[in-house]
């Protein structure tokens, strides 16, 4: 993710809250500021100039004047503590959790008994301790109690919560979100996991030291990192000089294995080169090259470790039950039984390679797996009620999910003779899930859950691996502002493309950044079905009378006939 990918101040409105809604704002939990860090934004920093106090103001502007002072990280929030008690200036501990609320017409500043105001409003989302931001739900609540006295005439809050209290356009201003690197469980492909950092003039340092301080809670379970455990700078600083990071690490380093050091290189150059002064970085312990890794290495150093992959193939689609390859605006059959119209198949895909396919039957009743070859046969892997779209990991395991009595079952089926496997997903037990995509580091997947008359919303969670068994775990929102969502492809490692809906507005295509930000990803279509994306390829959607259309720099073009395109993998 680049480190312009901030939260936008665009994100919607919600219902007019009502007393009966609000729940409770985090008191405890979230956000440790750890470091500043310089923006690769094209757009300038806008340092946030808060004002104390004016000579009698009343209660609510106190709260309101403490609101907007919040997003001002000057001095360890100094014009905000001017709006205290003393005891509460001493006490209020902003690093205790920020919460991000709508600053829209539903927020109140409600005026209860006793010298006590109740901020109400939508939640928006939570940024935790290591700057992980989380969605709310489109309908979440918050609100925090705050209560005042005189300080020598004035009035001042005398108790509130911990933590900070930031509308979307206060994070856009006062944060920056930047990846931090880790492995697959399989150490060959790198993984970002998105923070949100205070804007700043220090980058470098910050940026290694939280890649240093290891994975957040949520992605931890899934990936794995190459430093030896207590690895450290030596120095406290990873200074910038012409362009080259100086990393000097302890002596901890050195345990690691060839293997280790180069995964561990990549990591660092990863994370910093998002840094847009940074052209290489210089990994050293004890001023010495690490045995193994080239001395200095240049921002484009490692590219196995990609976390967008291999260059990715020609999109596969269906027409009329027989699968097709879609190479610039020609649609070739796919060679076999599938492509010929021997065996009718919907919903393709091809695995990473482009060496192995999975489809569906036409009732969504079978999963078909063949190699595409003339000769190869075509077996039913699993059958089920329902099936979704295939989704391929990197290891050669397809995923789909079918519908049961009791809501949905996720299965993995691997290639060769070995039996599906029942993927333990317990928080979406009850659920319908509509849509499920790995990512292509094989560690986290988009899932559409819900239904047309509710709406459906998008999710993501992590794979964990352990043997032959696999779980997912860690479901959360992936954004807070669309009203329905009909399908999901991830367009890179950091980015979601959807078919989604917007309050007032219609079914189109869109981009879902890490952040939660929602935007336009191309021109409306009429009444879109699907959506492929992958990375460096444009993005294809079908729409509800079996065209294909695919998004060209002079806007949408329509290349035939085809219903359920995807890129392989």
């Amino acid at each position: 993710m680049k480190g312009g990918l901030a939260l936008r101040a665009l994100i919607a409105v919600g219902a007019l809250l009502t007393v009966s809604a609000c729940a409770s704002i985090p008191t405890s939990g979230p956000v440790e500021q750890r470091g500043e860090v310089r923006t690769e934004r094209d757009d300038p920093f806008v340092r946030v100039l808060a004002k104390g106090p004016a000579d009698g103001i009343g209660q609510q502007q106190v709260i309101e004047g403490f609101l907007r002072a919040s997003a001002s990280f000057d001095d360890n929030h100094a014009v905000a503590r001017s709006f205290l008690a003393p005891e509460a200036a001493a006490a209020w501990d902003p690093k205790q959790g920020t919460v991000v609320y709508s600053d829209d017409a539903a927020r109140l500043v409600v005026d209860l008994e006793g010298n006590v105001l109740e901020l109400r409003a939508r939640q928006v989302a939570a940024i935790t301790a290591r700057g992980e931001y989380t969605a709310a739900a489109t309908d979440s609540a918050a609100k925090a109690q705050f209560s005042l006295r005189r300080v020598d005439g004035q009035w001042r809050i005398a108790d509130l919560p911990n933590g900070l209290f930031l509308t979307p356009l206060d994070v856009d201003r006062s944060y920056r979100s930047f990846d931090l690197y880790f492995l697959d469980p399989t150490s060959t492909r790198l993984v970002p996991n998105a923070i949100f950092v205070p804007v700043g003039p220090v980058a470098s340092t910050s940026l290694v030291t939280e890649l240093l301080a290891g994975p957040t809670d949520w992605l931890a379970p899934a990936v794995r990192s190459a430093f030896p455990t207590g690895t450290a700078l030596s120095v406290p600083s990873a200074p910038v000089q012409d362009g080259v990071v100086q990393v000097d690490l302890d002596d901890s380093v050195l345990a690691a294995d060839l293997e280790d050091r180069l995964a561990l290189s990549a990591q660092l150059v990863w994370t910093l080169r998002q840094l847009p002064d940074v052209s290489a970085v210089r990994i050293t312990s004890g001023g010495v090259s690490l045995p193994g890794v080239d001395a200095v290495l240049k921002r484009d150093a490692l590219p196995q470790f990609a976390p967008d992959g291999p260059a990715v193939g020609d999109a596969v689609l269906s027409v009329e039950g027989r699968l097709v390859r879609l190479i610039g605006d020609e649609q070739i059959a796919v060679p076999g039984k599938l492509g010929d119209g021997t065996i009718a198949g919907v919903a393709p895909a091809l695995s990473p390679e482009g060496d192995q396919l999975a489809a569906l039957s036409p009732t969504r009743e079978d999963l078909y797996l063949t190699t595409p070859t003339s000769a190869a046969p075509v077996r039913s892997r699993l059958t089920g009620i329902g099936l979704t779209t295939p989704s391929w990991d990197p290891f050669g395991t397809v995923w789909t999910v079918g519908r049961t009595a009791k809501g949905s079952a996720v299965w993995a089926v691997r290639l060769g003779d070995e039996a599906p496997v029942r993927v333990t997903a317990p928080e979406l037990d009850g659920q319908r899930v509509v849509t499920l995509r790995v990512a292509r580091d094989g560690v986290r997947v988009a899932i559409i859950v819900g239904d047309r008359q509710s709406g459906r919303s998008l999710f993501v969670a992590r794979i964990e691996r352990a043997g032959n068994e696999i779980a997912l775990a860690g479901l959360r929102r992936a954004e807070s502002t669309l009203v329905d969502v009909a399908d999901v492809a991830w367009a890179d490692a950091d980015r979601m493309a959807v078919l989604g809906q917007e309050p007032n507005g219609v079914l189109q295509p869109l981009l879902v950044e890490p952040d939660g930000a929602v935007r336009r990803a191309a021109g409306s279509l009429s009444a879109p079905t699907r959506i492929a994306a992958a990375p460096g390829k444009p993005l294809i959607v079908s729409t509800d009378d079996g065209t294909l259309w695919i998004d060209t720099a002079v806007g949408w073009q329509e290349v035939g006939k085809g219903t359920d395109p995807s890129y392989p993998g």
